[in-house]
């Protein structure tokens, strides 16, 4: 207390029999707590820890006050890290040297004594730190230790240190991280060489095991390449012996047939017959693909039909191609000849037509549309509903739809062959021909059972319309794969300069069935206006490029993607014609005097004028007020199917 200036060094106090009595109290170096910290990392001379010799009593008199001796031995210099700020002493913070922690140091006992009722637990937390400043070579660090008894309770929980936990109880985290974090450090701590002969030895164990993984990986990739392989050999193997098998078998059955032919023939040759003939030039599968008209060089050899000239003979031509009626009257009127040539009287001529027949197979082209529709099925597993529609009708009168996929039998096992060979290989035609088999022997059943035409006044039957189908041409075209549908048409024009432009919008308005249109309301609402505007203009580029002049429609439709939630819009149609909507929309803007902006989907019809004086005047394209209910402003109803008895044009 004198030498804290508390008692007056000439104050004449005796203590005798204190009833506390004193023991040595830890002393901090003054210099020490009161140095200026400095950044970085730099040479501090750290005293050693200072001999405090005891005292049993404190005598103070006039003459010579009593003083306490302070033993301090030689400093030592320390490389260590410098700290921010220096520590108040209740924080009880101590400082460990090179891993070890100096147990009789005075920060170290004053932080043992806060912390006896806990100090088992502390000494295992204190042995984690050493450990960890000890592996990696850390010289001298200070240790907060009220963040120290603040972790115990965690550490007693897990029984072990994260590196992070370690850090959050050292002063200056940052630098101790980036000692930790210098490559290499670790085997400069404690047990230095054994680690990293250790980690020497676990990196080539790890290159040797994935050098093997990847040897492993090839081998069993190789192995899967040869086992298809044989596999498919086999296949081939056994799908050749049942083909020569068959041919065998065949091969068997003609040389009875020809035996039965050769012992029956003079019978036969003279007695009333049938002669089929199939006429054939015998070319090789490349030759026929490359040579032009083959089917019509193939039709060339009507001469067969000669052989009516024996009177017991009746032929039966198969034609590869259908034969048009004058060329048919052609050939009845040369076979008709013969008699006349035989008497020389022209009007001996005789009608052979009951004598021959020439007929073109039903099927010659469904199989090829058989084959197509079950191809576009395969590539579209998610589409129900397909359409037939014909090239030279109009108004759906040549559309015909079937829901394929509800009706198919095979379609569980389609799927399941989809999945198991994934989206990448399923495109590849080995995976899809099992399915192909499947598909082209059920379709034409589900075809003649399931098909529905539009105009059933016009085509009662699937057989009726197939045939129109084949003779004319047409499209397959997948219906859109959602509950409900908006069909749309755009009117457009390409100018002679090639200037495109859009000129009426509608959205088409439907009746008994979706296929046919009873009008459409002008502008269309169902997609956004600047999305089908640049759509068209895309279409109609493509046109002029075509070289594509005048008045053309496009036919679209819009729904919404059940697996994506976002709106579609397909175009399903090109008409080159100046259509009714555009017809009638001209008629509209004519008896309004509005304007018709497609790129904003925006149909401005100006107010009517009122005769009275005081009214406010109006601007010149305003929307009328008993418009205001419609949503985007006024529309325009156009239809050609309200007729009147007593005119000769529609509205």
């Amino acid at each position: 207390m004198i030498e804290r200036g508390l008692i007056p060094p000439t104050a004449r106090i005796t203590f005798q029999n204190p009833p506390v009595m004193p023991r040595p109290a830890p002393l901090h170096d003054f210099i020490e707590a009161h140095r200026n910290p400095t950044i970085g990392h730099t040479t501090v001379r750290v005293p050693a820890t200072p001999s405090i010799r005891p005292w049993k009593s404190l005598q103070m008199t006039d003459s010579k006050p009593s003083n306490i001796a302070i033993k301090k031995p030689a400093p030592k210099f320390l490389k260590s890290t410098v700290y921010k700020m220096s520590k108040t002493p209740w924080e009880y913070d101590f400082i460990i040297y090179n891993g070890t922690i100096d147990k009789t140091a005075s920060d170290f006992l004053a932080f043992k004594e806060h912390v006896s009722l806990i100090w088992g637990s502390v000494v295992s937390f204190l042995e984690h730190i050493e450990k960890f400043l000890r592996d990696y070579a850390i010289p001298e660090v200070r240790v907060k230790g009220n963040n120290l008894v603040d972790l115990l309770p965690e550490f007693e929980l897990k029984d072990k240190l994260s590196k992070a936990d370690i850090l959050s109880v050292l002063e200056n985290p940052e630098n101790i991280q980036s000692i930790v974090d210098c490559p290499g450090q670790r085997f400069k701590g404690q047990d230095g060489e054994r680690e990293a002969a250790i980690k020497i030895q676990a990196t080539w164990k790890c290159y040797k095991a994935r050098k093997f993984y990847i040897l492993y990986r090839q081998q069993k990739w190789a192995s899967g390449v040869i086992a298809i392989k044989w596999l498919l050999h086999c296949h081939k193997s056994r799908v050749r012996k049942l083909q020569k098998e068959n041919q065998q078998r065949h091969l068997s059955n003609f040389h009875i047939r020809a035996k039965h032919l050769a012992a029956n023939w003079n019978r036969i040759r003279t007695s009333r017959r049938t002669i089929i003939h199939i006429p054939s030039l015998g070319y090789a599968q490349p030759v026929r693909r490359c040579t032009a008209d083959f089917n019509t060089l193939q039709n060339m050899q009507l001469g067969r039909l000669c052989d009516v000239r024996d009177a017991n003979v009746t032929v039966i031509y198969v034609s590869s191609q259908e034969m048009k009626e004058d060329l048919l009257l052609y050939y009845k009127k040369i076979l008709s000849l013969r008699a006349a040539v035989k008497s020389g009287n022209l009007e001996d001529r005789t009608d052979l037509q009951d004598r021959f027949k020439i007929i073109t197979p039903e099927a010659i082209n469904i199989f090829t549309m058989i084959e197509k529709l079950s191809q576009l099925i395969v590539d579209n597993l998610n589409i129900q509903r397909w359409l037939f529609k014909m090239d030279y009708e109009f108004g759906g009168n040549g559309i015909a739809f079937c829901d394929v996929i509800s009706h198919l039998r095979c379609y569980k096992w389609v799927m399941k062959e989809n999945r198991r060979y994934g989206s990448e290989d399923w495109n590849k035609k080995w995976a899809q021909e099992p399915a192909l088999v499947k598909i082209s022997q059920e379709l034409p059943g589900i075809l003649a059972q399931h098909v529905k035409p539009v105009n059933t006044k016009r085509f009662p039957t699937w057989r009726k319309f197939l045939h129109t189908f084949l003779t004319q041409g047409g499209v397959i075209e997948a219906y859109p794969p959602a509950e409900s549908i908006t069909n749309l048409k755009v009117d457009m024009l390409v100018e002679p300069g090639g200037r495109t432009r859009v000129l009426a919008t509608g959205d088409q308005i439907h009746g008994d069935s979706p296929f046919a249109c009873s009008g459409s309301t002008v502008p269309q609402t169902s997609v956004e206006p600047q999305v089908l505007h640049s759509l068209c203009l895309q279409v109609g580029a493509a046109c002029r490029t075509r070289q594509v002049v005048g008045y053309f429609s496009i036919d679209l439709v819009t729904f919404i993607d059940r697996s994506s939630l976002e709106q579609q819009v397909w175009v399903t149609g090109l008409n080159m014609c100046y259509s009714d909507q555009l017809a009638l929309t001209q008629l509209a803007l004519y008896l309004t005097n509005g304007k018709l902006d497609c790129a904003r989907s925006v149909f401005l019809v100006p107010p009517f004028k009122k005769d009275r004086e005081d009214t406010a005047p109006v601007s010149a394209f305003s929307p009328p007020n008993n418009r205001d209910g419609s949503p985007g402003g006024p529309h325009d109803l156009c239809s050609q199917s309200l007729h009147h008895p007593s005119r000769s044009i529609s509205t």
